[in-house]
Parts: C-alpha cells; sequence; structure tokens
C-alpha cells in the first residue's frame, strides 16, 4: 500500500471512530454526571430557626415547594413544577416561646398567615423560577400556573404578627403590636446562564400598639381633656379624647411618610419596618393631639361673649397640658418605644442570601427577641444550584439520528474504499 493510500485509510477510519462518538456525545464537553442538580426552584412560605431547632419548617410533613431537574443527559418532562402547600398544622403547634410560654405559629399563635401559596419550577436547559407568599402580589418577574392551592386561612391578612414584652421578655408590658401585612410575597428567577434576580412585594401595612409607653402618654392626654371638659361641657363644648382607647394605629401611608418613599417595595434590602414605627407613632400622637385642640378652640370661640369668658381660662389650660406632650414625644415616646421595640421585634423586608450557588429572595423575615429566640422567614423563594448550558449534554432521539447517520456514512465510505482498493490491486 502506498503512502497516499495509508494516510486516507486511516483518515476514514478516524473519522468515523469521531463521528460514531459524536453520535454519543452530541454536546460539548460536560463535567456533569447522572446525579448532579441541573436547575431547582424552590418556594416556601416559611421557614427559619427557633433557638436550637434550625430550619424548623424542615418538622412539617410538606415542606418548600421545591422542583429540580436531576441527572445529565436531562430525562423526563422539560419543565418540572411543584406546588405543594406547606402543612402548617404538621409540626408548628409544638413551638412555643417567650416568658408566656405562647404559640409561635398557627391559631392563637406570635405569627399567622393567610390564604398564601408556594411554587418552584425547573427547566432542563438550566432555569428555574420560584414563588411564596400572596398570589395576587406575586412580582412581574416569575409567571404563576392558575390554581395554586393555598395554606393558611383566609379570613386573616397575609400575614399577621402579634407580640408584646411581658408575654415575651417578661416584666411590664412596655409594648404590645399587632402588624398586619395584607400582601406579602417573593419571588426569584435565574435565567440560563445568567445571574439570579429577586423581587418581593409587601402591601396593606397596617400596626396598632399599645402598652405603658403609650399608655403613659395616653393618661396625660386623658387627664387634662377631662379637667377641661369639667369646665367646657356644662358650656355645650366637649372633646373627645383621641387616644382613651391607649391603643395609636398607623397606616402604611404613616409608615411611608416616616420612611420617605413612595412604596415599601423601594425599600433597600433588609429593612426593618419595626424601625419607623416610634417616630410614626409620634406624629400620629402629635397630629391627634393638635386636631382635637384646633375643635377646642374652635368651639370656644363659637360661644357667645359671657360662655367665652368662662371657658377661656379651661381652654388655656387644656392648650399647655396638650402642647406640651406634642413637644415632649421624643423622650415620652420615640426614645422608650424604639428601645422596648428593639429588644422586642424587628420586621425587615427584602432579604436576600447567595449561599452555594443558591439564592433566595425573602419578602419578610421576623426576629424574636432580636433573633435569639427565634428567627422566622415569610415568604421565601430560591433558585439554584443551576448549571451552564454547556455543562448539559443534550441527547434525544433527533440528536442521535443524525450523528448516527454520519457516522454510518463514514463508516460505508471507509468500506467502499477498501473494496475498490482491494479490486485496483491486481491490475497493479
Amino acid at each position: 500500500m502506498n503512502t497516499r493510500h495509508r494516510t486516507w485509510s486511516a483518515a476514514v477510519g478516524v473519522s468515523a471512530v469521531v463521528a460514531l462518538g459524536f453520535g454519543l456525545a452530541a454536546a460539548p464537553s460536560a463535567t456533569a454526571g447522572p446525579t448532579d442538580i441541573i436547575s431547582s426552584g424552590s418556594g416556601q412560605i416559611i421557614d427559619g430557626s427557633v433557638l436550637a431547632m434550625p430550619n424548623f419548617a424542615g418538622l412539617a410533613s410538606n415542606g418548600a415547594a421545591t422542583a429540580q431537574q436531576i441527572g445529565t443527559p436531562p430525562s423526563g418532562p422539560a419543565v418540572i413544577e411543584s406546588s405543594t402547600p406547606l402543612d402548617l398544622s404538621a409540626a408548628f403547634g409544638i413551638v412555643n416561646v417567650g416568658a408566656g410560654n405562647i404559640p409561635l405559629l398557627g391559631n392563637n399563635g406570635i405569627i399567622q398567615l393567610g390564604a398564601v401559596s408556594q411554587y418552584g419550577k425547573a427547566v432542563n436547559d438550566g432555569s428555574s423560577a420560584a414563588f411564596s407568599g400572596t398570589v395576587s402580589g406575586a412580582p412581574g418577574l416569575v409567571t404563576l400556573p392558575g390554581g395554586l392551592p393555598t395554606s393558611g386561612s383566609p379570613s386573616i391578612p397575609a400575614a399577621e404578627i402579634k407580640v408584646g414584652t411581658a408575654n415575651i421578655l417578661g416584666g411590664a408590658d412596655l409594648v404590645n403590636l399587632d402588624l398586619k401585612i395584607t400582601t406579602l410575597a417573593a419571588a426569584a428567577k435565574q435565567d440560563q446562564g445568567a445571574a439570579p434576580a429577586g423581587a418581593y412585594s409587601v402591601a396593606g401595612v397596617s400596626a396598632d400598639l399599645r402598652g405603658t409607653v403609650i399608655g403613659g402618654v395616653a393618661g396625660t392626654v386623658g387627664t387634662a381633656i377631662n379637667t377641661a371638659n369639667l369646665v367646657l361641657g356644662p358650656l355645650g363644648v366637649t372633646v373627645a379624647n383621641p387616644v382613651a382607647g391607649g391603643t395609636i394605629s398607623i397606616t402604611e401611608a404613616d409608615l411611608l411618610a416616616v420612611a420617605g418613599v413612595p412604596s415599601l417595595n423601594a425599600l433597600p434590602p433588609g429593612t426593618d419596618l419595626v424601625l419607623f414605627l416610634p417616630q410614626a407613632v409620634a406624629a400620629k400622637i402629635t397630629s391627634l393631639v393638635n386636631s382635637t385642640l384646633a375643635s377646642a378652640t374652635a368651639a370656644v370661640n363659637a360661644l357667645g361673649p359671657i360662655a367665652q369668658i368662662t371657658a377661656g381660662p379651661a381652654l388655656a389650660v387644656l392648650t399647655t397640658a396638650l402642647n406640651g406632650v406634642v413637644s415632649g414625644v421624643s423622650s415620652t415616646i420615640v426614645t422608650p418605644l424604639s428601645n422596648a421595640l428593639t429588644a422586642l421585634v424587628s420586621a425587615k423586608v427584602n432579604v436576600q442570601q447567595s449561599s452555594g450557588g443558591i439564592f433566595t429572595e425573602r419578602a419578610l423575615q421576623v426576629g424574636i427577641a432580636g433573633g435569639s429566640i427565634a428567627t422566622v422567614n415569610l415568604a421565601n423563594a430560591s433558585v439554584g444550584p443551576n448549571l451552564l448550558a454547556a455543562a448539559i449534554p443534550v441527547v434525544n432521539n433527533d440528536t442521535l439520528a443524525i450523528s448516527g447517520a454520519a457516522a454510518l456514512l463514514a463508516l460505508v465510505c471507509w468500506f467502499l474504499f477498501r473494496a475498490r482498493r482491494r479490486t485496483a490491486a491486481p491490475a497493479a
């Protein structure tokens, strides 16, 4: 055989082997194996830790709604979805905390949940998405399927947090907080080869606060008004006490005014909503007292000259007392309320975490006693770890057919060449 024939024969043989190998791989070189996770998306409405019980949500019979693509090359459906609701009654009822040994979750618990859902999605191209929380408030980052099952009670908002210093820390009942959140949702998404992204939605937030800190100021206001009414009442002017119940109600608009943002969804990651409450309470008390004083002044000015002579001194005393309340809110409300709330509870929005290739967006992280008693994450969405497309061998019927045909063609060409050479050999 001459050099040309040997070279051509070797080339055709090598081509056949390469083509056959291509038919078996049909993809770029991969490092992934049959047990690797291609993509993962996980929605979990609640997780966290209680004292020495890390990730207590794992105690429930149903945890996160997790979808995973496992094994390379990928097999099964191209898209895997999970929407299993969290079974809140499975284990949470046994978790009692604080000086009052009160339930952390569930009925009559510190944290109660409304109608919320959780969802995970994993695609075999290395992309994934996740969601948990109020479906109607789902961030536009993800598209949810219809009819997601729910956990929690539809009779309450998405989340409600009821906590007081006496029940949790013991001692005086300095402050009691009832924080309601109508919309609470988190979403996370990671497209193929892209960095993960998260979004949250918190809206319809309101808070009722009471306790000895507020009660002391309410008592001062009430005493001044009651004293004035002893004189003004017989003259036909009755001044109503705006804080008679000892409870101050804070709206979302009150919080936004203190935070200085147009929306609670515009806050930096990890912002604690509770930190806005003392200033909001002080502003609300100031507004209520000033409005009451203005109404009382207008009513006295509308009296006849004789009645005004009698009412004037009483109104002056009332004005001095209420102005004193307003000027002193920093020391009587803001400072002591800040100290009590900081020791009692935190409610951080937009908490983001990345670890081991997993990105998690948390809509709300509640810390009880600074997290020393419990840290509860509400509305969590996690994506990853996801493989890059180059690490995912794609083998399917189409690629196998094409590459197999190429291998067969190369082999046929090689055999034809061999037969031709043998035929031509005698003539030589």
